[in-house]
């Protein structure tokens, strides 16, 4: 029999200890098995898991390494998922949503609001004229972006020409096809701009302030959520969430000077969990730490159903009520006597 570890986290980045450590904190409180696949151990993690020496009940895959078959990280999860593990997210739906030219074309479907847009295919690039027609639709100065890639890499804001569109190219070489968008002017909201970066985590949103050039962010309140009238932003993520099926992620909304919310980043599938206590541009704790609970409790959740502690019959619902019940038993705090 293989040696069962409850929560695996699969994910290249040192920086993120923080994540893990608060993580590895609550597993911990809940009885959960807890590891971390990060550089050290990913092929040896992946060659036992290979073999069945041990196995996973969730893998949490922060990787995002969608473009390289040989990634050690993408063959974890697809592994995990061949051997019937729950993995957030399922490797082959993150492989069409994070593929920002293949769900741009979803979100149309879908009709949430995304800037005008040209997708151009690296084929086409060798030909590509910027044309009167393509200025008239998305106005000069543009934004260029890889359909693949994260972490800003081949992302120019203020494009101008087809020779911008090219450097894109040269700094992104993994992507297949870019986008030419219309540059949005986020509309002034107090002390803020209306850009946002929004958090999907299981069945939760999370809206943060989000500047786009110092790249800080600063939780949205209840209050400004009322007087600046931002509902509509939960409403929208959680329509990105219904359509792409991924269960946590990151999106860039931006309430334009128009007056409209228009999705620009569609789906982050691997989100910054970069403490602010840490970096200045980070997550605020209370963020990380809120995620790192949802994230624990969808695990436990899965775990205990795999366990066999809760009858097949019983819908999401009613073990969620059952668990929230026992998680506050087993964290409430003990009263001393004597």
């Amino acid at each position: 029999m293989p040696v069962y570890y409850d929560l695996v986290l699969s994910s290249p980045f040192p920086n993120y200890d923080f994540f893990a450590h608060r993580m590895r904190e609550l597993c911990g409180q809940l009885n959960l098995t807890f590891f971390v696949a990060d550089k050290v151990w990913v092929h040896d993690f992946l060659e036992k898991l290979q073999r069945k020496e041990i196995a996973a009940r969730v893998l949490l895959d922060l990787s995002n390494s969608q473009t390289k078959e040989d990634d050690p990280y993408l063959m974890l999860a697809r592994e995990a998922k061949r051997q019937k593990a729950y993995v957030i997210d399922d490797p082959d739906v993150t492989s069409i949503v994070a593929h920002k030219a293949l769900f741009h074309q979803i979100m149309l479907e879908n009709r949430i609001l995304v800037p005008e847009t040209i997708v151009v295919s690296r084929r086409e690039l060798r030909n590509f004229k910027l044309t009167d027609e393509i200025k008239n639709q998305v106005g000069v100065p543009f934004v260029v972006k890889p359909a693949w890639g994260d972490s800003s890499i081949g992302v120019i804001i203020d494009a101008e020409t087809e020779d911008d569109v090219l450097m894109s190219a040269e700094q992104a070489p993994d992507s297949d096809a870019f986008l030419i968008q219309r540059q949005l002017k986020p509309k002034k909201l107090g002390d803020h701009v209306g850009w946002f970066r929004m958090f999907h985590v299981i069945d939760e949103v999370i809206a943060c302030w989000w500047d786009p050039y110092s790249h800080e962010y600063h939780l949205v309140s209840p209050a400004q959520r009322r007087y600046h009238k931002l509902n509509s932003l939960a409403r929208i993520q959680k329509a990105i969430g219904k359509v792409s099926k991924m269960k946590f992620f990151t999106s860039e909304i931006c309430l334009d000077v128009d007056g409209h919310f228009y999705t620009v980043d569609y789906i982050n599938a691997d989100p910054d969990m970069n403490p602010q206590s840490y970096y200045t541009n980070g997550v605020p704790d209370e963020v990380v730490r809120h995620i790192v609970w949802l994230l624990v409790n969808e695990v436990m959740r899965i775990v205990m159903k795999r366990r066999g502690y809760f009858d097949e019959d019983l819908d999401d619902a009613e073990i969620g009520e059952i668990e929230y019940k026992q998680i506050t038993q087993r964290t409430a705090p003990r009263s001393r006597t004597g």
